[in-house]
Parts: C-alpha cells; sequence; structure tokens
C-alpha cells in the first residue's frame, strides 16, 4: 500500500473518541489561539482587500467570515479565516512542518463544519487529523523543501486542510485519495515574500485549496491515487531527494503531533525565529533596568539556517518589522516589550529605532546542534554590550525554549489573555467573554451556531 492510501485510510477510519484527553485539550487550547488571531487579524489591510473582493462575488452563503460580518461560500470564508489569522504573524508554529498548521487547516475546517452542520466535537477531529497529517508529512519533506525557498505552511498546508474538509464530508479512502492528488497540484508559496501582504495570503489559499479539492473530489474528480509517493509527485517535486516517507504512515497518531512536539503558541506577533532573542533581550532589559542609550552593540548567536525566515534587515514597514531580527531585539530594548504596537509602519521608521538596530548583528553559529529545525532547535544567545563609565560590560543572556513553547508552556490565564486582548477591537467585552467560554467546551457544543454568533460582531446598523 503506498502512502497515499495510507493517508487517506486512516483519516476515513479515525475517531478522535479514540485519542487521550491530552490530545482532546491540546487541539481546543490549539483552537482557542487560532481564532484569537483571527479576530486580531480581521481588521488589518490585507484581510480587509480579501474580504472585500470576496465579497464582491456574492457566494451562496455557507460559512462565516469571523470578527465581521461576511457570510460566503466554504472556500472564501476559509481563505479569508486564513489570512486573518496569518495577518499579524501572531499563530502559532509546529516543529515538524517548520511552519504554521492551525492557521491552514482550522479556517478549511470551521468552513466545512459549518456548511456540513457539524457539533464541535467533529471540528476539533478534523482539525487534529489535518494537522496531523500536515506535520507528519512536513517532518518527511526533511528541510530542502523550505531552504530553497518554499514556504512550507501553504506547500503542506493545502494537504492538511484537505484532509479535514474531506474528514467533515465524511470521505471514503478513495476520494480523499483524489482530494490528495487535487490539493498537491494547488500546493505553493514563496518565502521571498515574507514581509509582505502576500505571506499571509499563502495560508488563507492554502485553506481555500483545500476545501476546494474535498469539495471536487466529492463530486467525483480524480486525480493520481498515488500523488506523495509517486516519481513525478508531491515528495518528488519538493523534497529535492531529502524525503523519508517509509513508515510515515505508521506514524499517524503516534502520538498526534498537537501534543508532541506540540504546537508553540506564540507570546509576540512577530517570526518564531525572533522569539528566544526577545525573550532574552527582554530580561536583559528588566534585570540591569537597560537603556537604549547604553547599547554599544548587541551579538544574537543563532543556530545554523536559523536566520532563513528572518529576511529583513533594515525593515522600513510593520510587516518587514515582524521579520526583522535587528528591528524585534531593538524594540525590546527600546520599549521594554514587543507586542501588537510594536509593529506599525511609524514604530518602524522611529530614528531611534533604525540607528538601535543597526548595531544588533546576527550570526548563526555553526558549533549549535540542529537535526531538523534550527528555529525551534538547539539555543540563542544574547550579547548586549553595555557601555558603563569610560568602560563597557557584556550582558548576556541563553535561551532554549521561549515562552509559549511546549517546553515552556503559557498558563490558562495567559491564553484567556490573549484572547480577550486579540477580540477586543472586534468584539464587545460581553460577547468575547462568551465565545472565550464557547470555545474552552468546543468538544461538547452540539453545532456550531451559538460559536459562531459569537465570533462575528453585531450588525452596527
Amino acid at each position: 500500500m503506498g502512502l497515499t492510501r495510507e493517508v487517506a485510510e486512516w483519516i476515513a477510519r479515525t475517531s478522535i473518541d479514540d485519542a487521550n484527553e491530552a490530545v482532546v485539550q491540546a487541539a481546543r487550547s490549539a483552537i482557542l489561539d487560532t481564532v484569537a488571531v483571527i479576530l486580531a487579524g480581521a481588521e488589518e489591510p490585507v484581510t480587509r482587500i480579501v474580504a472585500a473582493t470576496v465579497a464582491e462575488d456574492a457566494a451562496s452563503p455557507a460559512a462565516d467570515r469571523l470578527g465581521a460580518r461576511l457570510r460566503t461560500s466554504m472556500e472564501a470564508a476559509a481563505f479569508v479565516n486564513g489570512v486573518s489569522g496569518h495577518a499579524l504573524d501572531y499563530d502559532d508554529v509546529n516543529r515538524s512542518a517548520i511552519g504554521h498548521p492551525s492557521v491552514v487547516v482550522f479556517p478549511a475546517a470551521l468552513a466545512a463544519a459549518q456548511a456540513t452542520g457539524a457539533s464541535g466535537r467533529r471540528l476539533l477531529e478534523a482539525y487534529t487529523l489535518g494537522v496531523e497529517v500536515m506535520t507528519k508529512l512536513g517532518r518527511a519533506m526533511r528541510t530542502a523543501h523550505y531552504r530553497t525557498g518554499w514556504h512550507a505552511t501553504s506547500t503542506l498546508g493545502a494537504l492538511g486542510a484537505a484532509m479535514a474538509a474531506g474528514k467533515l464530508f465524511r470521505l471514503e479512502p478513495e476520494p480523499l485519495q483524489h482530494a490528495l492528488a487535487i490539493a498537491a497540484s494547488t500546493a505553493s508559496g514563496s518565502r521571498q515574500n515574507f514581509g509582505t501582504m502576500t505571506k499571509p495570503f499563502h495560508p488563507g489559499h492554502a485553506a481555500r485549496c483545500g476545501v476546494l479539492a474535498a469539495r471536487l473530489a466529492q463530486k467525483g474528480m480524480t486525480g493520481d491515487t498515488g500523488i506523495l509517493e509517486a516519481p513525478l509527485g508531491y515528495f518528488a517535486l519538493f523534497s529535492y531527494g531529502e524525503a523519508r516517507i517509509d513508515g510515515v504512515g505508521e506514524t499517524l497518531g503516534r502520538p498526534y503531533d498537537v501534543v508532541s512536539p506540540g504546537m508553540n503558541v506564540k507570546r509576540y506577533p512577530c517570526c518564531y525565529a525572533t522569539h528566544r532573542a526577545a525573550d532574552a533581550v527582554l530580561d536583559i532589559v528588566r534585570e540591569y533596568e537597560l537603556r537604549a542609550a547604553e547599547v554599544e552593540s548587541a551579538d544574537v548567536i543563532v543556530p545554523p539556517g536559523g536566520l532563513a525566515a528572518v529576511t529583513r534587515d533594515r525593515p522600513r514597514t510593520g510587516l518587514e518589522g515582524k521579520f526583522s531580527l535587528p528591528y524585534v531585539v531593538a524594540a525590546a530594548i527600546l520599549d521594554g516589550r514587543v507586542a501588537l504596537e510594536t509593529f506599525t509602519d511609524e514604530m518602524v521608521r522611529r530614528p531611534e529605532a533604525q540607528a538601535l538596530l543597526r548595531r544588533v548583528r546576527p550570526v548563526e553559529d555553526p558549533s549549535i546542534p540542529v537535526e531538523f529545525n534550527a528555529i525551534e532547535e538547539g539555543y540563542v544567545v544574547v550579547r548586549v554590550r553595555r557601555r558603563n563609565g569610560p568602560g563597557s560590560e557584556v550582558l548576556e543572556r541563553r535561551v532554549d525554549h521561549p515562552r509559549g513553547a511546549p517546553q515552556n508552556p503559557l498558563s490558562r490565564d495567559e491564553l484567556h489573555d490573549k484572547f480577550r486582548d486579540c477580540s477586543r477591537q472586534v468584539l464587545p467585552r460581553e460577547q468575547s467573554e462568551r465565545a472565550l467560554a464557547l470555545l474552552t467546551s468546543i468538544q461538547d457544543l452540539p453545532h456550531l451556531d451559538d460559536l459562531v454568533a459569537a465570533l462575528v460582531p453585531p450588525d452596527e446598523t
């Protein structure tokens, strides 16, 4: 049996009822965090552009945009919510995928769940299985895919989204294979677009493509049923000979990736490759009461490959600032925090920020051990040279696991506070609290109507 068939059969036969409570709890927390960041990104320019374009099509209403009033098709709702969830780069990260699973899979699953009248438990199930496929295929892909410029969130995400939607459509193994084949031919996304509006377009596009692939397969459209393992198939095209697909089918759900290695919840709304450095700098600032005027220079030592995602050393916009290690370090020193408002155009262009970031030097150290994912493995060291009278001193911090990683998780209260902070711009406080309560018991909801209603702001008219 080929891998494509193994994946399809696993999706068709697997139930969340067979998983342990740790899986349900982890998936529920990931969904809560993903909804939070979708709401936070609802008013961002890229989300508004995509939503306005979708609204022009007047599609048959089947699913909802979160954080604003727009009911549209399954594909369009998945598209807009995927863009919104990644607009601030505040969504979770997974080591296996070298990317962001939830922001692709959840919007696709939510749209399909609404259209099919699914329960909260079936939504949670589809999300969990879709993430599992995306992450296990990501680990099999290895690293050449990402190194050569593909955005794995999008390329792998289309497959995970297709399986989540296919599960909700109750597809049998053969149409699920066709859905994988259709989704594989839509896989795309260039890392050159990091720091632009097109980066958040990627997960929205992948979510939309996954839903469409499942719908087309449901209606009888076919594709190559060995698309993953075939000589000209998905891994042959994208892995550059690095893929290790033997035995992948046996790893599905053993354990689930939402539990191990787990999902990294972001404490800061910027590229995850900056988070360990941000933690280190903020610790130094707090302990030594460091001021920007005292900083002579700052070295940020990262594992080999740790700079691949942070491509904007001299940012001029808020979006570029999210992918600039020098700017994140400079902002942390200047402001003593890294928050949503850190990444406006005005904040990035501050003369004091532009001057300070030029004194920050990111360096890859080949001696730091990395097996698979440089953004999460090894460690990051920040060394700040502080002017001290006629001389100087070096302030140093090492961070292995950033706040929000499975090894250093946010508390329940911190996760809920993040939800409240993200939702406050688009939902009244009482409505936000109702949504939070429903999300924390999503597995018990008989339908999703009340939850979605709580996540859409009241009609201003």
